[in-house]
């Protein structure tokens, strides 16, 4: 039997393992204000259907869709945010979706994300993962601290 890569493998993944508990970490991607305390400035709403926007100065913001918003997942969809700057590779994550799976682990929680999509095709890929590897360290700096380190912090 021949096996085939599915090209969904190579979307930037991260699993990381939190001493908070299912209904904090959820918290983090459900609500402007939790969004704001690990990756930026963010307004908006986070039920579904709402759209959340998140500012990076001079860079510009990130919007997107909340396509799910339940206590053990959440998914946003990358969209154009009207009247404002987009940041550079906005047009990049266009139609991509990031996805945070909450999974109650022991005393804490497993938080699984995928930005599904973005994968090593594109030119923003490595600025990207460096990006997204600075923010899961930033949730995993609230999870123990209460303090995480969100742009512009």
């Amino acid at each position: 039997m021949t096996s085939t890569t599915s090209t969904r493998a190579e979307d930037f993944t991260a699993v990381l393992n939190l001493p908070s508990s299912p209904e904090t970490v959820s918290a983090l991607f459900t609500s402007a204000a939790g969004v704001s305390r690990w990756w930026g400035p963010t307004e908006g709403d986070g039920t579904v259907g709402g759209t959340l926007v998140t500012s990076f100065g001079d860079h510009g913001v990130n919007a997107m869709r909340v396509l799910e918003a339940g206590p053990t997942r959440v998914v946003w969809e990358s969209i154009t945010p009207d009247g404002t700057t987009p940041t550079g590779h906005t047009q990049e994550w266009l139609g991509t979706t990031m996805e945070f799976d909450i999974v109650p682990s022991g005393t804490g929680t497993e938080l699984r994300f995928r930005h599904a999509g973005l994968t090593t095709q594109l030119e923003c890929w490595d600025s990207c993962v460096a990006a997204w590897t600075y923010f899961m360290a930033s949730i995993e700096t609230f999870a123990k601290t209460g303090t995480g380190t969100p742009f512009g912090a």
